[in-house]
């Protein structure tokens, strides 16, 4: 044996005459912790190594030991994979380090340990209890059942044979999840493993594959649950976070599946099928944010394009094409595009997308009420209020649509001035001035004064109404603006302030 000092803050130092190791009596193990807490704890005291430079084997193990009993358990790792580096055919150095791979969550290297300590002594009770007992917590019952069946012919009363029958009933239900996995049965396989995850319900590995299952039903929301679970688990488990980024990614959860690939990168930057993913989305991403930029500048033909290809990116990214071609139907309605705009709502009914399809809806019933196809618009913003009749803007539409139904049978004044309802002030001045020129009596041949002066004073009147704010919203809303309900021609020929009719005398004034 080696002897050991302890050299004190004045200089002054104990010298034991010999150093203590496993063989040595329980008072000289109790003594020995003691002196190597006494050097973690007491400022100023630390142990001199043995004659020659080289810490012992024993001094290595009682250090770790004491760095374990006061919490610093990296510190403990890194003394125990030097004591094993020393000293590896000793089956207690790995178990003792497996107790440390514990106590950090790292669940893979303690059986790791716990197996190398069973490969040199078979009949290590102690390991084996702890490796069963771990190997169904980690949802590893197959294993877990054949470990406690060496236990019981070892000690029938060991105490982790008490939930034996547990990883029974969990080797049984995952047994039954793969052979439907096989079989492509998802939803029996996804309640196999529910049943595996009630008796082992902290496990990483297991919730990984109920959210790979639940992918594969494009149960999205669930894949996320499970897999932020598994993710509390193993903060470090590159699977656990590229699934549940890939859950976010078809949510068209941009940003919280980045910071998932992002995380996932940290831990490894070349893994392979993450970074693949990550660049994927950021290129969608970046066309998307100009998209965004250009429609709200007003370039609505440019933000089309770079919509589209955006969208071609990821052909089976359907939560992000859905919402996207609304867009693309928006901007087509800007720029009063109709049936670019209906079509591009049919394509983003046709995609497997729900959240997109109210929106879709909306955008159809608007393209056909600026087509003037109000009995089809009608039509479409009923199909929009059945679908969810507490949407306001439904409501509202199929409103509007039923106004300009009844008044395109009657005289409706933007179809007069050739503009659609959405135009605003500066473009019905415009049609106003365009249209009653073309229709001045003075302006045609006398044989055509007669039909001239009854399309001059619609034009007159549908001006008049259209460029009142106030009078405009209550066309809109279908009231009467005409005074007489329904003169509407003969209230305005008879005291329009821009036409003054007398035999050949025709006057007009443009109002500013």
């Amino acid at each position: 044996m080696s002897a050991l000092s302890l050299v004190t803050p004045g200089g002054g130092g104990l010298a034991f005459g010999r150093m203590f190791d496993f063989g040595a009596s329980p008072a000289s193990l109790g003594l020995l912790l003691s002196l190597a807490l006494l050097t973690h704890l007491v400022p100023g005291v630390h142990a001199v190594p043995a004659a020659g430079g080289t810490m012992s084997v024993g001094k290595l193990r009682s250090d770790a030991d004491a760095a374990m009993a006061t919490g610093d358990v990296e510190k403990s790792i890194k003394l125990y994979n030097q004591v094993i580096d020393m000293e590896p055919e000793n089956e207690r150095n790995y178990y003792k380090r497996y107790r440390a791979h514990l106590r950090k969550r790292n669940h893979g290297a303690a059986l790791s340990d716990l197996s190398a300590a069973l490969r040199l002594k078979p009949t290590y009770k102690t390991a084996l209890g702890q490796r069963a007992k771990l190997e169904l917590q980690m949802g590893r019952c197959s294993d877990a059942v054949s470990d406690m069946k060496m236990l019981r012919q070892m000690d029938e009363n060991a105490s982790e044979l008490k939930d034996e029958k547990s990883a029974i009933e969990c080797m049984h239900a995952l047994n039954a999840a793969g052979r439907k996995e096989k079989d492509g049965d998802w939803h029996g396989a996804r309640e196999d493993l529910g049943r595996a995850l009630q008796l082992v319900d902290n496990s990483a590995d297991l919730l990984i594959r109920r959210a790979q299952t639940n992918m594969r039903l494009k149960d999205y929301f669930d894949a996320v649950a499970d897999a932020g679970r598994a993710i509390k688990l193993e903060s470090d488990s590159i699977p656990a976070l590229e699934l549940r980024g890939e859950g976010y990614y078809f949510l068209a959860e941009h940003e919280m599946a980045m910071n998932h690939w992002r995380q996932a990168l940290k831990f490894d930057p070349e893994h392979k099928s993450v970074k693949s993913k990550y660049r994927l989305l950021k290129k969608i991403m970046k066309k998307d944010s100009n998209a965004q930029e250009l429609f709200q500048q007003g370039q609505h033909a440019e933000a089309i394009e770079t919509w589209r290809a955006a969208t071609a990116v990821d052909a089976a990214h359907f939560a992000f094409i859905g919402p996207t071609l609304v867009l693309i139907s928006k901007a087509h309605l800007k720029m009063n595009e109709w049936q670019n705009a209906k079509d591009a709502a049919q394509e983003a009914l046709n995609v497997e997308n729900t959240d997109s399809e109210q929106d879709a809806r909306l955008c159809m019933a608007e393209a056909h009420l600026g087509a003037e196809e109000y009995d089809v618009a009608v039509h479409w913003y009923k199909k929009a209020v059945d679908a969810q009749g507490e949407d306001a803007r439904a409501k509202e539409g199929l409103k509007k649509a039923e106004i300009a139904l009844k008044q395109s049978k009657e005289i409706n004044y933007y179809k007069v001035l050739g503009v659609p309802r959405n135009a605003d002030s500066k473009a019905i001045k415009k049609a106003y001035k365009a249209m009653a020129l073309k229709y001045h009596p003075d302006k045609v041949a006398p044989d055509e004064r007669e039909k001239a002066e009854q399309e001059f004073m619609k034009i007159a009147s549908a001006y008049e109404v259209l460029s009142d704010d106030e009078t405009r919203a209550k066309y809109d809303r279908g009231e009467d603006v005409t005074g007489n309900n329904g003169g509407q021609q003969q209230q305005h020929h008879q005291g329009h302030p821009f036409m003054h009719h007398g035999g050949q005398n025709f006057q007009f004034h443009f109002r500013h």
